[in-house]
């Protein structure tokens, strides 16, 4: 995978986003606060290293390096403590992380506290969440009705690219915000208070996942003995789409037709559920029972 366009209050196309030469970052971020919250955000709430490190998160590590960024320094420096450190990982219900930093005593922030909290995920959500938006000089400003319409077609310009969009946002907080430790939840909920709402976008990232060369031929292969091709993905349907017929699974048009492109909840219930009532009622029995 590649980071290849970022959205950082202007639409930039990354220049040979393949390459290893040093990216100049005053190309797409104008601020230096901005760059600072990118360089925390990508390096402190991503896991792994360039060794053992996911194709996503690879990606953004690389990305970053290619900004003059030691992610390794700036883990070092605002995670110091690694038996306490505050993250809340990324799930397929979630579909977005958290990492609380410690900032330095001397740090300008919101409230007087020195702590932040990163948020990255699937832009939509992410988006959801967030008041306010850094524009291109990296100023706060409120997120309304017309910024979040051009968010979404910043987003959905990228899927239909076969982009997988992911958003970056943070937040300063406030001391006990979402209880003293900064993790309660709404009983049931897989979503800390923190991360609900109040938060500031940074940016955009697109990412694009490159298919392998024998993809298409494989697909074609399967469709000809009369195997017909599907696609699971937790992405962005957008994304999804584009990137079936990228793969030759989805012909021009096929889309438009009955359950050939659904999205989990609709599948689930299009299906009846794949996990019977007897099968919840045990892992709720073993749940308790744990």
């Amino acid at each position: 995978m590649t980071w290849t366009q970022i959205w950082a209050g202007d639409d930039y196309k990354i220049k040979d986003p393949d390459g290893k030469d040093k990216l100049d970052v005053g190309d797409f971020i104008k601020n230096d606060f901005c760059k600072e919250l990118l360089g925390q955000a990508v390096s402190c709430n991503t896991l792994g290293t360039h060794e053992d490190a996911g194709a996503t998160e690879l990606a953004m590590l690389k990305f970053i390096v290619r900004c003059d960024v030691e992610y390794q320094h700036l883990r070092q420096k605002f995670l110091p403590n690694p038996k306490d450190l505050m993250r809340f990982p990324f799930d397929s219900s979630r579909k977005r992380m958290s990492t609380i930093i410690e900032l330095e005593t001397d740090a300008k922030t919101e409230h007087g506290y020195h702590k932040r909290i990163h948020v990255k995920g699937a832009s939509e959500i992410v988006l959801a969440t967030c008041s306010h938006y850094l524009d291109s000089a990296g100023n706060k400003q409120p997120l309304d009705d017309q910024m979040n319409q051009k968010l979404a077609t910043i987003i959905s310009g990228y899927a239909k690219e076969a982009l997988r969009t992911i958003a970056f946002a943070y937040k300063d907080l406030q001391e006990n915000e979402g209880g003293p430790l900064h993790e309660e939840k709404e009983e049931g909920s897989k979503i800390y208070k923190i991360e609900e709402d109040g938060l500031t976008l940074i940016c955009i990232a697109g990412i694009k996942d490159i298919i392998r060369d024998e993809v298409p031929g494989a697909v074609r292969e399967c469709n000809t003995a009369g195997v017909r091709v599907r696609m699971v993905t937790g992405d962005n349907k957008i994304t999804a789409i584009a990137i079936a017929k990228e793969c030759g699974i989805l012909q021009e048009g096929e889309e438009n037709e009955d359950c050939v492109c659904m999205e989990g909840p609709e599948f689930n219930e299009y299906v009846g559920s794949l996990i019977s009532k007897e099968t919840k009622e045990r892992i709720l029995v073993m749940g308790k029972n744990a």
